[in-house]
């Protein structure tokens, strides 16, 4: 206080550029409280003649925001530890905190909003003061970096999980109470007592607390559906959402207005994630549907009206599995990826004909419009489905606890499985508990595959062209081309080979007839026609083969060549003919081909491969394929 005293006698106008930094110097060092500050600096503003507002000035400008706020932020930094919060990270090196509170403990993004609100929180309570923005910045800083370096490596989930053979369901209730599921049976856990972690997001509604010796058939009731296929699909689907791994199938559906395909996504996804505004509109890029798949379990988008090619492949690996990624801002090569497999349910009133890879994991049920007497207000349904909400809860919870129980002999018992092998596993494991037959989920879910492959057929030109080029074929029958002698072939059989518009959706090269082919496979075994991509060991080139074969039993409608001319664009006069020298009797296999190497026996596994077969430019790739 004496230096201070003295630097305060010499004070003057004159000198005091030469003396200020020495003044604040010695406050500082004097650790004088906010009071003994305001009257030095009062007595500094007399002696060099300024106002007390330029001198505090002076002093804030001294102190500055690093200086003010070290302080700050060391004393955040030890109230965290503390706090015994615990500082983690994920495989992908987000830090995250697991914080005490109330009782138990809740997880939280070091840089969420949630953490921060809770760090100014403890600041204040302990200082009674803010906690300045820099200083926010620099205590985030420091517990991400013991987060990432010190702290261990967990998953973090949304919803739902599974660990050590068990299922564990976030109820997103206030308390962070869990649901733990096991071939045993269920009971509710504190967040704590859990192997897995839970994030929680802003929009994410808690689901009530389950009630044992329930039924899902008064949550059934509740739905538009008409028939005991639509019912079995939706059982199936709600099981499978409750699966800790995918595949998940993306239930799709479909009628026309005032058919109840809204109510009925709202409701469904309320039973197993319920959320503020559960359907979305159209995702109009990636990122949309990254941040849906981020943040919620179920993915539901509402009144779609065609499902572009781009949305048809993300959806696809949203289904079984897949990174979805994006640029992260302000980076020029840091790429946020999102792993993820999520439920999905979609509504509209028409489709069109779906890609083969979506509809391969894509289960349709048809609504029909509500008459008008058999409306009833949308507040009583939901109120009816407040008052069922916890018992059917449990239902499905008692489903999955079965499927744990029974998905092991199950799996050694099941004669064939469709393109959705674990879920169907999942699901027929289920079945006793849901009142399903055995095979029942399974047997439906062929049928509406066989449906899917039909409006393919019904909706492809070029689909419908083989068809008819191969109409009079015997069985055994099979046929060698080159993506430019098919496509011509093609041309004669439904007679455009001179028109100079083709029908909508035809291939103009070569090149957009070979990426076009490998969808078409499935849906044309159905029909009895193998379609096959072989590359040509010596030449390198590649070269698809047509075969006759004996029609699928999954096929649900015969073709003729009136149906298949019914269905295409005609552009001049018909000259179907059947192969000529390429054609042979087709010989029992002999456990490869001899002259190529064949590829591509799924249309899916097709669509994978083949970028990989081509240069990726359209004149090379064309000449790729002659």
């Amino acid at each position: 206080m004496d230096e201070l005293r003295e630097i305060l006698n010499e004070l003057s106008p004159e000198n005091w550029t030469e003396h200020k930094v020495a003044l604040f110097e010695a406050m500082v060092l004097a650790g004088l409280d906010p009071v003994e500050a305001e009257a030095v600096l009062k007595a500094a503003a007399r002696k060099v003649k300024v106002t007390l507002e330029a001198m505090r000035q002076a002093w804030r400008d001294f102190l500055g925001p690093t200086k003010r706020e070290e302080a700050a932020a060391r004393t955040i930094v030890d109230l965290v530890l503390e706090e015994v919060v615990e500082l983690w990270h994920t495989p992908v090196g987000e830090a995250w905190a697991t914080v005490p509170r109330d009782g138990h403990v809740e997880h939280y993004p070091v840089r969420g909003r949630e953490f921060r609100a809770w760090l100014a929180g403890l600041y204040y309570a302990k200082e009674g003061k803010p906690l300045y923005a820099q200083a926010m910045q620099d205590v985030l800083a420091v517990l991400e970096a013991k987060a990432l370096f010190e702290g261990e490596e967990h998953e973090v989930h949304t919803r739902l999980a599974g660990c050590g053979g068990k299922v564990y369901l976030d109820l997103s209730r206030p308390d962070w109470s869990v649901v733990e599921i096991s071939p045993d049976g269920w009971h509710v856990i504190p967040a704590h007592e859990a192997p897995v972690r839970f994030r929680r997001r802003r929009y994410q509604k808690p689901l009530p607390l389950p009630k044992p010796g329930g039924s899902l058939s008064p949550f059934l009731d509740l739905l538009p559906l008409q028939e005991r296929r639509d019912v079995v699909l939706v059982l199936g689907w709600l099981v499978g959402a409750l699966s800790p791994r995918g595949p998940y199938p993306i239930l799709i559906l479909s009628g026309e207005k005032g058919a109840g395909k809204s109510t009925t996504a709202r409701l469904l996804k309320a039973l197993v994630d319920p959320q503020e505004a559960p359907l979305r509109a159209e995702p109009r890029n990636i990122e949309d549907l990254m941040v849906a798949a981020k943040g919620s379990w179920v993915v539901s988008y509402d009144n779609l009206s065609k499902v572009p090619e781009w949305l048809s492949d993300a959806l696809c690996r949203l289904s079984t599995g897949g990174g979805l990624s994006k640029r992260e801002l302000y980076t020029n090569d840091e790429e946020f990826v999102l792993e993820a497999q999520r439920p999905v349910v979609l509504t509209g009133i028409a489709f069109g004909a779906i890609r083969d890879d979506l509809a391969d994991r894509s289960m349709l049920v048809h609504l029909t419009r509500v008459e008008e007497g058999e409306r009833r207000p949308e507040r009583e349904l939901w109120e009816a489905f407040e008052r069922i909400y916890p018992e059917a809860l449990g239902a499905l919870l008692d489903a999955v606890s079965m499927a744990l129980r029974r998905r092991e002999e199950v799996r050694t018992t099941m004669p064939s499985l469709p393109r959705l092998a674990d879920w169907a596993i999942w699901v027929e494991a289920a079945a006793p508990a849901l009142g399903l037959k055995a095979g029942e989920a399974v047997e439906v879910f062929y049928e509406v595959q066989a449906e899917f492959d039909q409006d393919l057929l019904d909706a492809d030109p070029v689909a419908r062209a083989i068809l008819l080029l191969t109409v009079d074929w015997p069985e055994g029958c099979q046929a060698t081309y080159t993506a430019s002698e098919l496509l011509a072939a093609l041309e004669r059989a439904v007679g455009i080979e001179e028109a100079r518009i083709k029908p909508s959706g035809w291939p103009r090269t070569p090149a957009g007839l070979g990426r076009h082919l490998p969808r078409l496979q499935s849906a044309l075994r159905g029909e009895g026609i193998r379609l096959q991509g072989e590359r040509d060991r010596h030449t390198k080139n590649l070269r698809w083969r047509l075969e006759k074969v004996r029609k699928s039993t999954t096929a649900t409608t015969a073709t003729t060549a009136d149906d298949v001319l019914d269905e295409i664009f005609l552009c001049g006069g018909l000259s179907s003919q059947p192969p000529q020298t390429t054609a042979t009797t087709a010989k029992p296999p002999q456990g490869g081909l001899p002259s190529g190497t064949g590829f591509a026996v799924d249309a899916v596994d097709a669509v994978d491969v083949y970028p990989l077969l081509s240069s990726g430019r359209g004149e090379e790739e064309e000449g790729e394929l002659l």
